[in-house]
């Protein structure tokens, strides 16, 4: 009898822990959207100058998708997008704008959350100079 209630018990213990996990979210197998790059480099520009790169990319699944969100690593990040449902093979943009007002080098993300619970991480980076030079002319 004490054989059973143990057994029972540990029945009970077990199967509370396994319920009681919660799984962190995984994205299903296969993408739902695909970007002809995923970085870009703009090299040296000039303080001031406009710093803006299009990401392209494509719904390669079978349902309609939509760029949910498009969150930045810092606020001289700024993105532009369509939350439009973009069909199956059809295809769409993300534009990044980054404050060139800023000198020296940078590396920034934006993490692009899609309809599905994908996510996305794109980033820009480059060199803002001029800054140096400026400041170093005569009056």
């Amino acid at each position: 009898m004490k054989t059973v209630i143990i057994l029972g018990l540990l029945l009970i213990i077990s199967l509370n822990k396994s319920f009681g996990q919660s799984q962190p979210f995984q994205s299903s197998s296969h993408s739902m959207i695909k970007f002809s790059e995923e970085t870009y480099d703009f090299g040296d520009r000039q303080l001031g100058s406009e710093v803006t790169h299009k990401f392209d990319f494509q719904n390669i699944s079978k349902e309609r998708i939509a760029i949910r969100e498009v969150k930045t690593s810092c606020g001289c990040t700024t993105p532009n997008y369509s939350t439009e449902p973009i069909k199956p093979g059809r295809k769409g943009a993300i534009t990044a704008k980054y404050d060139s007002k800023r000198p020296g080098q940078f590396i920034k993300t934006m993490t692009v959350m899609v309809s599905d619970g994908e996510q996305v991480t794109l980033t820009i980076k480059g060199n803002i100079i001029g800054a140096t030079e400026k400041a170093a002319l005569p009056k």
